[in-house]
């Protein structure tokens, strides 16, 4: 199988690190990535007509660019939480999902939604953007794709998913301090659109974060077996964050790329930002939101090792 069909997908409940996650394993030499501007490029109907080095090029005129000058497309860091160094930065690629799926009333796709010409386009999106890079892979995060595997597998049946999961009390808490951030309408629904949401409207928001988290780790585990057995590793938030040598090696040696590639000097120096701060969602979730989550989500919470005998594990987290 060649290498054009073998990409990483980073998937997982919004919120849940998957973007940490990218920064680190784009970090790696054999891997390329989707940018701000590569973004927007092949989101339109004539980005193969664009030689990706021109387009380098142009990029990096645009990554000098003051933000504030350029449209907010071209906008960055889109995820530079880390502030980690590199050419540019790391982006999901909402054009280019939006061309190849057009938005639905949910984010679920499965294999009915491949059709030739879907095929034909997301393929080509991953060979130029191995020839924007000059590097033989590809990494993309979307946390919406967790309800998209059967869709991923369709297309690329030999790609490699990575799926990261976060205790889902600080997953909600999270969503709950961007969605105060981002919406001035606290009705709003915010993230991922799991299959039934609208029915989840007229909750609150702290159970519809509980619920799309509940809903994507539901979704992979129901989904993920379409893959090659040994194509979709599961990683917990907090152990890349505590033990993040021995969980990138395990990752890099899970997608078959060379791990020491990975550990050179700067990148080891870069690892020491991963250290959690010292505040956890317990500092942002009332004492009646922690008991709501801890009811509806003690299933999958003992499931991960949130919880033991029936009382919560207090792990550092961040954000």
């Amino acid at each position: 199988m060649a290498d054009a069909n073998r990409p990483l997908f980073i998937v997982g409940c919004p919120r849940s690190g998957t973007g940490i996650l990218h920064q680190l394993v784009r970090l790696h030499p054999a891997l390329a990535w989707i940018t701000p501007f590569s973004n927007w490029v092949c989101g339109k109907s004539w980005f193969r007509r664009v030689p990706p080095a021109l387009a380098y090029g142009l990029e990096t005129v645009v990554h000098r660019t003051p933000n504030a000058l350029l449209p907010p497309l071209f906008r960055g860091p889109y995820d530079g939480s880390l502030g980690l160094p590199s050419t540019f930065e790391t982006h999901e690629g909402h054009s280019i999902w939006h061309r190849a799926l057009p938005d639905g009333d949910d984010h679920h796709a499965t294999e009915a939604e491949v059709t030739p010409d879907v095929r034909a386009y997301l393929r080509a999106v991953l060979v130029w953007h191995r020839r924007y890079h000059g590097r033989p892979r590809v990494v993309w995060k979307t946390p919406r794709n967790a309800f998209r595997l059967r869709f991923l597998h369709a297309l690329f049946p030999e790609a490699y998913v990575l799926h990261l999961v976060r205790d889902g009390r600080a997953v909600a808490a999270s969503i709950l301090k961007r969605r105060r951030h981002d919406l001035s309408d606290p009705t709003k629904w915010w993230g991922a659109r799991p299959p039934g949401w609208r029915e989840m409207r007229s909750t609150s928001p702290i159970q519809q974060a509980a619920w799309t988290w509940s809903q994507s780790l539901k979704q992979v585990r129901t989904d993920a077996s379409v893959f090659p057995t040994g194509h979709v590793l599961e990683l917990q938030y907090e152990t890349l964050t505590s033990e993040p040598d021995s969980e990138l090696r395990r990752l890099f040696a899970f997608a078959d790329l060379d791990p020491e590639a990975f550990f050179t000097a700067e990148n080891r120096r870069q690892l020491q930002k991963l250290h959690p701060p010292r505040h956890t969602w317990r500092s942002r979730l009332s004492d009646d939101q922690q008991a709501l989550l801890e009811d509806t989500l003690r299933e999958d919470l003992r499931r991960y090792g949130y919880l033991e005998n029936g009382s919560a594990v207090d792990r550092r987290d961040t954000s």
